[in-house]
């Protein structure tokens, strides 16, 4: 990672564009450094559910890892964290989502990008039944009565078969939806609500 330092240095002195990093498990000094060059927002995975990790990904990590780097970029002075949640995730079942927001209750981050998963053909959740609307809106709801005050947002991996929840999952408390349907814009004006536009990483709105 290091040897990218320079570059992005290079972009944030000479460009007005702004730069959000996915990381994964990233040592301390590796984030000292890129928040150092000026990374504008830091997006991170996080998990309630050790198994999951392990089922899901393949690796030995722990859920506390993950929320380890989100503490360590806190108190490094990162401008931005905007944590993503993978609704579903361990074969369209609810496991550890809900341990998962309580945890980011004693490090509310400024935004928190929600996703579910998509059954994948040809992989091995290719026939899993994806999260219900119930159990996304569930998720939503709980997000929004412990982090009042952090931005949800409902990020581009989702399902995209039922575009009619949208308005639901609005109306549930998301403050954002990535590419939503031109039929949702339009409910949402009529009903009084209203919509910015924005042209960028949903993580950096």
């Amino acid at each position: 990672m290091s040897r990218f330092i320079s570059t992005i240095e290079r972009i944030k002195a000479t460009t007005n564009l702004k730069i959000n990093a996915h990381i994964g498990l990233s040592s301390r000094k590796e984030l000292e450094e890129l928040v150092s060059a000026g990374i504008d927002s830091f997006s991170i995975d996080v998990f309630g559910d050790d198994e999951t990790i392990e089922e899901v990904l393949g690796l030995k990590s722990r859920a506390n890892d993950y929320f380890a780097v989100m503490k360590d970029l806190k108190e490094l002075g990162a401008k931005r964290i905007a944590p993503h949640l993978c609704i579903g995730i361990n074969q369209g079942k609810i496991k550890g989502e809900f341990k998962a927001i309580s945890k980011l209750e004693s490090m509310p981050p400024e935004a928190l990008i929600l996703l579910s998963t998509i059954p994948t053909k040809g992989t091995p959740y290719g026939s899993m039944r994806p999260p219900s609307f119930e159990a996304v809106k569930e998720v939503v709801e709980r997000a929004r009565v412990c982090l009042p005050h952090v931005r949800l947002i409902m990020g581009c991996m989702r399902s995209r078969s039922n575009r009619d929840s949208e308005c639901d999952l609005v109306r549930a408390g998301l403050d954002g939806i990535v590419l939503p349907s031109a039929g949702t814009v339009q409910r949402l004006r009529n009903e009084g609500y209203v919509i910015r536009k924005r042209a960028e990483c949903c993580s950096l709105v």
